[in-house]
């Protein structure tokens, strides 16, 4: 990979990076007041649940796009795969995030519900994937 490719894969990683980032975050505050309005304690409640639904977003985006371009790819289709699955599907996503989502389930003592959104999570995750996948195949 020459310099001038290298640059050009690390801004397009940065953009998409940045778009599913800024997604991830409106996802989040939009429906942090959502549930604000509905309940005094409801953006807590949802909190776990928005950052779940950013990361099912993203396995599925990801599953469209490794089934269109394809996983190791060279040329346009690699720079694409840069801009979509590393860059907006790895900004839209967060493991971090629903990490922190299962301790502070588990500190506020509903470590039945915490051991269910974990296992919810990677099984969801893992199903949009292959739903992403099975249609754009």
């Amino acid at each position: 990979m020459s310099a001038g490719t290298f640059l050009l894969g690390m801004l397009l990683v940065g953009i998409g990076g940045a778009a599913g980032s800024v997604l991830r975050w409106g996802l989040r505050e939009l429906g942090m007041r959502q549930a604000a309005q509905r309940s005094s304690d409801g953006d807590v409640r949802a909190k776990p649940w928005l950052t779940f639904l950013a990361n099912a977003i993203a396995c599925f985006v990801l599953g469209l796009v490794v089934a269109r371009l394809g996983a190791a790819v060279s040329g346009a289709g690699e720079l694409g795969f840069l801009l979509l699955a590393v860059g907006f599907c790895g900004g839209l996503s967060t493991l971090s995030t629903a990490a922190l989502d299962v301790v502070e389930l588990i500190r506020r003592g509903s470590v039945a519900i915490s051991v269910a959104y974990f296992l919810l999570s990677i099984g969801t995750g893992m199903a949009m994937l292959w739903v992403g996948l099975v249609i754009a195949s």
